[in-house]
């Protein structure tokens, strides 16, 4: 059996767990990166999101929220940071250091925002403003 082919069935063996991994990647500017989901995903189609995703069955939540990412932007996390626990996510930030952003087919779009200029910010938008707002002291 080839090895790609054994990777798939190894890859689709796996069940998420409830437990997601979220990460606030920031630039030197204090811009966020979010990623916008395609209308094709059956779940929040054409919103905007943080990198991460669900935990495997038995995988730390850190190592989680750097597959997740990996898989969705294509960028490998240093100096990541756990900040909060909100029922059954955990927020981790991490700096941007560079690196080509490709995504995932589940995401149409990138940007870094300017997340201190949000009005009404939803609750990934508000993780941002805490993170951005503890960066500046």
């Amino acid at each position: 059996m080839p090895q790609r082919w054994r990777d798939f069935l190894k890859e689709e063996s796996t069940k998420d767990t409830n437990k997601v991994a979220k990460v606030v990647i920031y630039n030197e500017e204090n811009q966020v990166l979010f990623i916008k989901r395609t209308k094709y995903v059956a779940r929040h189609a054409g919103e905007w999101d943080l990198p991460g995703g669900h935990a495997q069955e038995n995988e730390d939540i850190e190592k989680a929220v750097r597959r997740e990412t990996r898989e969705e932007t294509n960028l490998s996390l240093s100096d990541l940071e756990k900040i909060e626990i909100q029922k059954k996510t955990t927020y981790f930030k991490a700096k941007y250091t560079g690196g080509k952003i490709k995504l995932s087919k589940e995401h149409s779009e990138f940007l870094f925002r300017d997340v201190e200029k949000i009005e009404n910010p939803d609750k990934y938008e508000k993780m941002a403003q805490k993170v951005v707002k503890k960066l500046k002291k």
